[in-house]
Parts: C-alpha cells; structure tokens; sequence
C-alpha cells in the first residue's frame, strides 16, 4: 500500500474495556474501580481534589497481542517484540458467512475467501480473520470454533508476521492444547484475539494496521488499540 497516499479515515478494532467483563471465560473478569478522591487545593472555583481508577486485568484481556513467551520459557515477552510487526499492510478475509458456528477454519475456508474477495495472502501480511457474523459476545460466541492445524501451516509457509481474529481463542475451544498457539508462536508470528468491527474493512482491498501492545515487563500477552487505516479510495 502506499504510504504517500492522504488517510482519511481509521476503523476501531479494539473492545471496549468496563468493570466486569469477561472477555475468557478462563480469565478473571476486568476490575475499574474507583479510587478515593485525592483533596488538593483549597481555592473554591477549583474541583477540591482530581480523580483516578484503580484497573486490573490478565494480560490477556480484551483486544491483545500473544506473543512468545505466553508458550515457550525463553521466548520473548511483550517489551521485547519487534514492533515494526505490529504496524504493516494488512487484509481480512471473511469465512463467517462460509461455515457453521461449530465448524473450524480452515485452510480451504480461507483460500474460499481469497477467491471471493480477490485479495491474496503475501509475506510480512498481516491477516485478520471474520470468524463471527454477529456481534461480540452474543449467544454462542464463547463456544465458536476458530483454527485448525491446516491455517497454522499455511500462515507459516506464507511467512506472516499477525493473525488476527474475533474470538476469544485462536485455537479450537473443545481443545485449547490444539497447538495453533504454539506452531504460530515458535515462528514468531503474533496472535491477535478478540477483535470487533471487522464488518466495516473493506473485503476486496487492502489497508493498514496498527496494534501497539502495553510496554509490560515479562508479560506474555498485552491489551492493544488496534486501528485500521484506510486511504480515501477505500471509502
């Protein structure tokens, strides 16, 4: 895509954060709570004090980024990706219309949507997946199955640096061990999950991609603020 080209308009991809949410059902659910008001100044046409919140979540939380060490000891965590990776050309490639909630995707689905959809998955890409055709979080949600082993190799052979999704889970939920985690992992190829407004990307082009992770020492995950980009032929 050309980067000399004026931007006109930004797509949020990224869920939005409350007190409570569970966004895996393996996780805890999100806290925001507030904190005592902190009582500064005396002047009365000031506030009498400023306000903050006290917010914990797993580094799996919402929107995020896996990367290496989520699977393996010695693989880098989060501070150390190379973010370069997190930013780039990007396509989506909707399956949620070609296969039923419990099916997985596969391979096959995907080169489906390739040929549909006329773009075609090259090296560096970053790949973002609509599994999902109703909102996050609705009935059955938690309970859709994501990729099989066949996506795994593809996206490996094809030498991608994200693959990004709406769900929760990268791998099957009848079996979290499944390995597509591990395989994409040990390629250095990072995992996006729980996206949202894939329905607004345009299918049949190409746009960017911006997901910067929370610089978070050791951790094996983080929240983003995933965006994409499109230029003013894509509106």
């Amino acid at each position: 895509m050309n980067l000399g080209v004026l931007w006109l308009k930004i797509i949020d991809l990224t869920l939005e954060l409350y007190d409570g949410l569970v966004t895996n059902n393996d996780l805890p659910a999100i806290g925001i709570k507030d904190e005592p008001l902190e009582q500064k100044g005396k002047s009365d046409s000031l506030p009498k004090g400023c306000r903050s919140k006290l917010i914990s979540f797993s580094d799996h939380s919402g929107t995020h980024v896996d990367v290496p060490s989520h699977y393996f000891e010695n693989g880098e965590s989060v501070e150390n990706i190379n973010l370069e990776n997190m930013f780039g050309d990007a396509l989506i490639l909707d399956v949620s219309m070609l296969k039923a909630t419990h099916e997985p995707v596969t391979k096959a689905l995907l080169e489906e949507a390739e040929r549909r959809q006329g773009v075609y998955v090259e090296k560096n890409d970053i790949v973002l997946i609509r599994t999902w055709g109703k909102s996050w979080g609705e009935e059955g949600f938690f309970e859709a199955q994501a990729l099989d082993d066949s996506v795994a190799q593809w996206f490996i052979e094809k030498q991608i640096h994200i693959v990004g999704l709406d769900l929760p889970n990268a791998d099957l939920n009848q079996d979290s061990e499944s390995g597509i985690h591990q395989k994409l992992l040990n390629h250095d190829i990072y995992i996006v999950e729980n996206l949202v407004n894939l329905e607004k990307l345009p299918k049949h082009s190409r746009f960017l991609f911006f997901g910067i992770p929370l610089k978070l020492k050791n951790a094996t995950a983080s929240p983003i603020r995933a965006l994409s980009i499109l230029d003013s032929q894509l509106i």
